[in-house]
């Protein structure tokens, strides 16, 4: 079977999260009050949110790497699978303890979630040799 459709549309997928997370990485670190939604922040807290933007930037360059070659960087995928897992998950926790507003979890939604489907469906096809 040809497996070359496939293959475009996940690399295609890991190229668009590669300028997506390298661009909001950029934001968060130059501009991290974007995600505080109103609460006033400290310098600590700002400091925290440029080096969460950093890291969301290497997570970029990691995804352009993984977009030449989904199958031999897969395991690069999976990292970045298991974030945009465990960022909603601490959201949700931190929001019910009352830590984070109840709008933040709009940061997840964006970043983690919608990445989660295509980013499981490029880890299966890798490992299944489907690519």
């Amino acid at each position: 079977m040809n497996n070359i459709p496939k293959l475009k549309a996940a690399k295609t997928i890991m190229f668009l999260a590669a300028i997506y997370n390298i661009f909001w990485g950029i934001v968060i670190s130059v501009w991290p009050q974007i995600i505080l939604f109103g609460n006033p922040p400290t310098d600590f807290l700002l400091i925290i949110l440029r080096c969460v933007g950093m890291l969301v930037g290497v997570y970029g360059i990691a995804y352009y790497f993984a977009s030449k070659d989904p199958v031999a960087y897969w395991p690069l995928i999976l990292v970045g699978f298991i974030g945009k897992v465990l960022g909603p998950i601490g959201s949700v926790y931190y929001i019910w303890l009352g830590k984070l507003a109840p709008s933040f979890f709009w940061v997840n939604v964006w970043n983690d979630m919608i990445w989660l489907l295509p980013f499981g469906w490029i880890i299966y096809q890798a490992i299944k040799k489907r690519l």
